[in-house]
């Protein structure tokens, strides 16, 4: 039961860092096409440089704690407890 909410909350974490990761990718694309472009906004490429800068923190905080509440699910083997008679 443990095991299973911790596997779905995990599943649900690995998409939310997913849908960050392809964010990221789409911050990063647009300061190519702004590098690439001679009308360069400084506030503009500024702001994008800050969102893209948090949105990787936000990714490595969430990735550290996705890969360590996996290694615990992998390593985690509850077992049934025998039950002693009286």
């Amino acid at each position: 039961m443990a095991n299973e909410k911790l596997q779905s909350a995990l599943k649900a974490l690995q998409g939310q860092i997913t849908i960050a990761e392809n964010a990221l990718k789409l911050y990063r694309s647009k300061l190519d096409a702004l590098e690439k472009s001679n009308r360069k906004n400084p506030v503009e490429y500024q702001q994008t440089i800050d969102r893209a800068n948090s949105l990787q923190a936000l990714i490595d905080h969430y990735r550290f704690i996705y890969d360590e509440r996996k290694e615990l699910l992998d390593t985690l083997k509850i077992e049934k407890r025998k039950r002693t008679k009286h």
